[in-house]
């Protein structure tokens, strides 16, 4: 399996390209040269085909024609003035001789020839012209733009033209809009074609054949774009950002910019048109467009060439000293490497953005197209709509990954774990505190802010009841028993409850001096235990609801687990100390003790170890089987584990590393040692295996929600 930079495939070239694209199905790569077109394998770098035409050009969505502009022009015609002998002409013009065979010798304009602009679509495969129509001279032809469904070509400049890319049929001339220098950009739907000059936008009806509306803005326009189900158009002027409206162009909002972008230089908007991205002075400046505030700058080279990931919230910057890929969120480098042996002219994302195609000229003044690897050694992944703070997975054969994400409004989504594919979102109010999975994987249930407990149906996305608190919950529990999977929530007006599982009915609440902030439940379900913010931990009777046990602690309790019997009960917080607990007598084993706050404490499913974690860089391991419990291992980390989960079938230990190196670490607990490790650009807030512990996932400050194997290789 890859890993992020791996270089998949190099191919040598004959030409040095001046562009690269990727196909739809990210199964082959155009490279594009001076009158040259080259179609690859993606995967092995084999040639396809190649054929010899004009240069630029852009391809049809099905990638079976390709479309040139060119505007008109007037070539100047030249002739050719010889020496004169100046052995046969008399004294007088001696002098005017020689100097007509110094200074008049040679090729001399002595006239113009008009020649007209063209728009031409050709055959990739064989490069036959199909059609082509001619201007007049001097006007403007460019920019030539496939619509997404292949059935329109427009071309800008003076006018805007709108052709049947088929047949070459104009379906369209309108020269009473803004005459266009820049590319024009259809809706999702090819029904509508936004174009723009200087300081103006207009919007072309497709369907009815005329300009919809022309609006006028406040300054240069740098990049425009279709956004929000194409309802809206977001375009960035050098000193705003702003968002029109597609129905009437009227202006939505206006955002200033707090650092105006320089004049003269192009910006790149990201797929989703909230980020600005432009390269000036030796600096990649991001900008986020919702508030103008400028995000943050990266160095690059003087000269980079800049492209969104259009799936990671990534960017990657090509430029003369190498390539960097930096997360869009928070400016961390995600990868970088230096080409010195390589001159880079740009870069290329395959659309399902993991992989990245380097090309330009090689040291020995060939061309090279270069495809690196973008994926984290991840399985699948899904990007959430902000920072994903919760996350569970069912088991195969067709295991489902639900996560709970936030801003600018919390979603509890469900897809596939080996594909990525999304199956459904659920809207929440307020932020999702709590989230968890029925073993079986067929429910999952939400704590939220709003104080309300809701159970869903996993593939369907059926609410089956909504339990209102009275106070956030903060969090909650499946509950295995004979009476199904109820549920154990606890909450802020300080109560503990069972739930119905089919009913969300109230089977008992047991209440607490003060709110009640962790619940963990006995896998073999005869106990519930509870943090409270007295300070106390609680063990309840699961079937009753009844009070068994409370242990005193010396700060807020962070942290509590059961062993896979439900003979132990682990509870550790900010006093440093984790107590071992016997739930049979309530006696306290032993303790594992840490100079700082607790963070995390896990059993191993074999009911042999226990590992907990503090804010002192300590990751210590229990030998729990013995009588008492006594201290197995320690290991310092360089930086505080905020989480850890064992694997449920493997000797591993997974470990989540705190910033500024956020990272799951894979260790083997009997020897200590390094398995693997996932660096991650920004905190992880979650993880968790599945319970055949084939896949392991994490929730991402990023919010990038990823899966992994969960296996060791062999």
């Amino acid at each position: 399996m890859s890993k992020i930079g791996d270089v998949l495939v190099t191919v040598p070239l004959s030409f040095t390209p001046s562009g690269v694209m990727w196909s739809g199905d990210g199964q082959s790569l155009f490279a594009d040269g001076i009158g040259i077109h080259v179609a690859l394998n993606a995967s092995t770098g084999e040639e396809r085909w190649s054929w010899s035409g004009q240069s630029g050009g852009i391809r049809s969505p099905d990638e079976r024609t390709m479309a040139f502009a060119h505007q008109g022009r007037r070539k100047p015609i030249e002739e050719f003035e010889g020496p004169w002998d100046c052995n046969e002409l008399p004294a007088s013009l001696q002098k005017e001789c020689e100097r007509h065979n110094r200074e008049d010798v040679g090729w001399h304009v002595v006239g113009h020839k008009e020649l007209p602009g063209r728009v031409s679509v050709h055959s990739l495969e064989s490069g036959a012209e199909l059609w082509g129509r001619s201007f007049p001279a001097g006007e403007v032809i460019q920019h030539p733009r496939y619509s997404p469904d292949g059935k329109l070509l427009a071309v800008s400049g003076n006018r805007t033209l709108l052709f049947d890319s088929a047949s070459g049929e104009l379906r369209i001339e309108l020269d009473s809009h803004p005459s266009s220098m820049s590319p024009t950009a259809f809706s999702s739907d090819s029904q509508r074609l936004a174009t723009a000059d200087s300081t103006r936008l207009a919007l072309i009806d497709v369907t009815a054949g005329g300009l919809k509306w022309a609006t006028s803005l406040p300054a240069r326009v740098t990049q425009f774009a279709f956004a929000k189900d194409d309802s809206m158009l977001v375009v960035s002027t050098e000193r705003q950002h702003l968002t029109l409206s597609a129905e009437d162009g009227s202006i939505v909002t206006s955002v200033e910019l707090q650092v105006p972008l320089p004049g003269g230089h192009s910006a790149v908007l990201s797929p989703d048109g909230r980020l600005l991205a432009m390269v000036v002075a030796g600096e990649m400046a991001l900008w986020d467009v919702a508030d103008g505030r400028r995000c943050f700058e990266t160095p690059v080279g003087d000269f980079a060439e800049v492209r969104f990931n259009p799936v990671l919230p990534e960017i990657a910057i090509a430029s003369a000293t190498g390539v960097k890929v930096v997360n869009s969120r928070f400016g961390a480098t995600v990868w970088q490497q230096a080409t010195d042996s390589l001159e880079l002219n740009g870069l290329a994302f395959s659309t399902d953005g993991l992989r990245l195609a380097l090309y330009g000229k090689s040291g020995q003044g060939s061309g090279f197209v270069q495809v690196h690897s973008m994926s984290p050694t991840s399985v699948s992944h899904r990007a959430c709509s902000g920072p994903v703070a919760k996350i569970a997975l069912s088991a195969s054969p067709d295991p489902l990954a639900v996560v709970a994400s936030h801003t600018p409004e919390a979603e509890a989504s469900v897809f596939r774990a080996e594909t990525g594919d999304l199956v459904l979102e659920k809207a929440h109010p307020g932020v999702i505190n709590a989230l968890t999975l029925s073993r079986d994987g067929r429910h999952f249930a939400t704590g939220g802010s709003d104080g309300g407990a809701r159970l869903f149906t996993t593939l369907t996305g059926d609410k089956q009841w909504q339990v209102a608190h009275n106070a956030p919950v903060n969090a909650l529990t499946f509950l295995a028993s004979d009476g199904g999977d109820d549920v154990i929530t606890v909450a802020g007006d300080r109560a503990a409850r069972r739930l119905a599982h089919d009913t969300g009915q109230e089977r008992w609440k047991f209440s607490h001096p003060h709110a009640v902030t962790l619940v963990a439940a006995s896998p073999d379900g005869p106990f519930v235990a509870t943090a409270c913010a007295d300070r106390s931990t609680r063990l309840l009777n699961a079937v009753t609801g009844k009070e068994i046990f409370s242990f005193p602690h010396d700060g807020k309790i962070r942290a509590i687990a059961f062993n896979s019997t439900g003979s132990m009960l682990a509870a550790g917080g900010d006093d440093g100390a984790v107590l071992i607990i016997d739930t049979a007598s309530g006696r306290v084993l032993a303790k594992s003790v840490h100079t700082r706050v607790v963070t995390a404490a896990a059993f191993s499913p074999d009911g042999e170890l226990l590992a907990t974690a503090g804010k002192d860089h300590a990751v210590q391991l229990f030998d729990v089987s013995a009588d008492p419990p006594k201290l197995a291992s320690r290991r310092i980390s360089t930086q505080t584990i905020t989480k850890l989960v064992f694997h449920p079938t493997e000797p591993q230990l997974a470990l989540v590393n705190d910033e500024p190196n956020p990272a799951v670490t894979i260790v083997d607990p009997a020897e200590g040692t390094e398995l693997s490790r996932f660096s991650h650009p920004a905190r992880v807030n979650d993880l968790t295996y599945s319970l055949d512990g084939l896949l392991l996932a994490t929730a991402c400050e990023d919010t990038l929600a990823r899966i992994y194997p969960g296996r060791r290789e062999p």
